[in-house]
This record gives structure tokens, sequence and C-alpha cells, in this order.
């Protein structure tokens, strides 16, 4: 491997040695979604450590929005990589993953055990309407940066009728990302009128950096890959769902292009079809990815413990325990390896116009995607009988006033929706 890949351009310093508190502390408070976590990371690492400029900052952020996969995370690997190299970006990356991963383990294992507890069934039936309406937000909040022009509104509406009609989703966001490329760049796409491809800096200035580290990376991440799900399939983890979980949740990242919204609602689907998961546990899982720091995308870990845990020997902890590791290793090896790939190069990397217009219209679909999961879930949370009941409904307006108006974190809104469940349990 490269001397610059595997020592980073400041490593060796003494940030460098003592970093890792500072990314437990971000993996441990990173709650509120990667808005949230991205502002935690500019504070620690730009403000107070100074590891990073806000130049740089800034550039390594607009790429990792760029690459598929949980952009919060793939900045805090390559802030770890910057100040520590290799070693460092592999544990900033890590321990900001972690400690969610391994607080929506247990917590799906609550959910497991007790999934016949009227408590337990209570508390996350009272989450339901929250998550909708954390949803909804989701929808609004992508769509005002991706419906930028009637083009990508068309788009955003075929792409609607696509899903809803049961089309693939990875064959939508082709479609559109294929369209997105083929329009007339002009310079505006993805963001402002008026906005322009960003000139040059002294920083972005400096010589590219060979191939040679990123084809090192790849193949490197590839071969990991490979032992991996070899080993997988060997010991039989997780069952006989080891292997499909495996790769599910490897495409779950590389389809992730605008964040976890992007892909989760057709992580959801594809774990419903499979039996992994009941129709009310869509809820769950997303329920779970809010509430717990970390990136939205560890509801593959819940997915993963209960693939795991319902095999054909159900209620074995140890096969979920298998899953949920299982899905966690999978869905983030992509991650890691392609901001490392590309982390030489980050501060020369400038987005083209049809780059971001191929995003915007990536984005479009993505925002659909969402739309669709929002009303299938709205139907099921507002009208759990098949009849139309009005307290989900009020707690769902509450939730979303709340999170609109900043009142209060996602986390706070969910334990408060799961406390209603309970006093409202009959």
């Amino acid at each position: 491997m490269t001397d610059q890949l595997a020592r980073g351009p400041t490593s060796g310093s003494k940030p460098a040695l003592e970093g890792w508190r500072t990314w437990l502390f971000i993996g441990a408070t990173g709650f509120g979604g990667p808005a949230a976590q991205i502002a935690l990371l500019h504070r620690e690492v730009v403000e107070r450590q100074r590891w990073l400029d806000e130049e740089e900052f800034l550039a390594a952020m607009r790429i990792c929005m760029l690459l598929p996969g949980p952009e919060a995370q793939q900045l805090a690997t390559y802030a770890g990589w910057r100040i520590g190299g290799l070693p460092g970006g592999l544990l900033s990356g890590s321990l900001f993953v972690l400690p969610g991963a391994v607080l929506v383990t247990l917590l799906a294992w609550l959910h497991a055990v007790g999934e016949k507890s009227p408590f337990v069934t209570a508390a996350f039936a009272g989450t339901r309407p929250a998550v909708v309406a954390l949803i909804v937000l989701a929808c609004s909040r992508i769509g005002r940066k991706s419906l930028t022009s009637p083009a990508t509104a068309v788009v955003a509406l075929a792409a609607l009728v696509a899903v809803a009609a049961g089309v693939s989703f990875p064959i939508v966001l082709f479609v559109a990302g294929a369209v997105g490329f083929c329009m007339p760049a002009d310079g505006r796409a993805g963001g402002k009128a008026g906005e322009t491809t960003a000139r040059p800096t002294a920083a972005s200035m400096e010589p590219r950096p060979r191939a040679r580290s990123l084809l090192i990376v790849v193949a490197v991440a590839a071969s990991l890959w490979l032992a991996a799900l070899a080993a997988v399939r060997l010991f039989g983890l997780a069952g006989d769902r080891g292997t499909a979980i495996a790769t599910l949740f490897t495409e779950t990242t590389l389809l992730s292009f605008g964040g976890a919204y992007a892909v989760v609602p057709w992580a959801l689907d594809e774990s419903l079809a499979r039996g992994w998961l009941e129709a009310g546990e869509r809820f769950d899982a997303l329920a779970m990815g809010e509430a717990t720091p970390g990136p939205l995308i560890l509801v593959t870990t819940f997915i993963g413990f209960l693939a795991g845990y319902r095999t054909a020997l159900p209620g074995n902890a140890a096969a979920g325990f298998a899953g949920a590791a299982i899905a966690t290793l999978f869905a983030f090896l992509p991650s890691f390896a392609l901001i490392l790939a590309v982390a030489p190069a980050v501060r020369s990397i400038h987005a083209s116009p049809r780059l971001r217009q191929t995003m915007s219209t990536i984005g479009a679909a993505i925002v659909a995607a969402i739309l669709v999961l929002a009303i299938r879930l709205a139907a099921d949370a507002f009208a759990p009988a098949g009849r139309v009941e009005l307290l989900p409904i009020a707690v769902a307006l509450a939730a979303g006033i709340t999170l609109w108006r900043g009142w209060a974190s996602a986390p706070v809104v969910i334990v408060v929706a799961a406390a209603v469940g309970l006093l409202a349990r009959p």
C-alpha cells in the first residue's frame, strides 16, 4: 500500500494517537441524523481539535455526499485518516458506528424476546406514528434539495409511478441517474440558481495522487469482502441466512446515494419479502435507527438480528447476534473502502455540473421512494385494524410539529411516543 494512503498527510502527531476519545464521544452522542452528526463532527474536528480547516472539511463533506454510504461516517473516517493514516481512518469510522450498532443489537434482542409482551408491543406500537412524521419530514428535506427544476419533478413523478408499481428500486435509481447524466449540463444542477463549479484553490491544486492507491484499496476491500463472505458460509453463521444478509446489505450501502433514506425503504421491502420482518416491524427498524446514535443505515443491524433469530431454529439468540454482526460488517465495509479509496484525492476533486445533475435526478427518484414508503406506513399506522384511529394521527401531528419547529430531537420524540403507546395500552 502506498505511503500516502497508509500514513495519511498528517499522521504521527499526538492527536492521531489520542483521537480515539473524540471518535468514541462522537459515536456515542451522534443522535439526530446526518445533519446533526456532521455539525458535531465540525465542532470537534474543526473548531475544537483543529485537525481539519474549514475548506478541507467542506470539500470532504461534498465528496462524502456524492459517494454511496452514510456520509457522516465517511466524513469521520476521512478526518481520522487525515490525522492518523489508515489506522486512524479505520479507528474513527469504527468508533463512529460501534456504540449505535451495539445499542441497536441489544434493542433488537429486547424486541425479539419480548415480542409477546404487551408492554414491549405497546411501546413499539406507540413509536409508529412518530416514525411516519420522521419519514415525511425526511421526504420534504430531500425534496427541497433535489426537486430544483421541472425536469427533476418529472423524474420524481415517473419514479413514484414505477416504485408504486413494483419496479425494482435499483433499476429506478439507475434509470434516474442515466437520465440526469444525459441531460444537458448547465452548471446549476443540484444547486441553487446561479451556482457554478467552485474554482480551484491552493489546497485543490495539489498533484493528483496516482491511481495505484485507489486500486489497492479496492483490491484489498474486495479480498476482505470475499474472505468474510467465505467465513460466513463456511461456519454457517446466522443459520441459513448469513450469506443472504451479507449480500443484501452490501447492495444496500452501494445503492445509498444521497443518504440512508435513499435505500432504507428498499431494504425494508426486501426483508419483508424474504420473511425476515413482519409488516409492522418496518416501523420498529426505523424507530431504532432514529432513536440511537450513529447512521440511520444501522436499521440493517436490527434487520440482521431478526433475520438470524428467526432461522430454522426460531428463538436462537446466537444466530441473531451473528446476523446483526454480519449485517453491520457488510453494510459498512463498502463505506470504508469508498472513502479510503478517494481520501488522497479529496482536496483535488471537484464535482462537475454533469455529476451534480446526475445526483439531482437520483435524488428526485429517492424522494419518490420515500414518499411511497410514507404512504404505506401511514396507512398501517393510522388504520392498524382497517379503521382510522385518531390517537395515532394526533401523535404523528404532534411529532411532526415538534421536529419541524426544532423543539426536540428525534430520539426524544421516539421515546415520548413509546411512552404514549404504553399509557394508551388497553
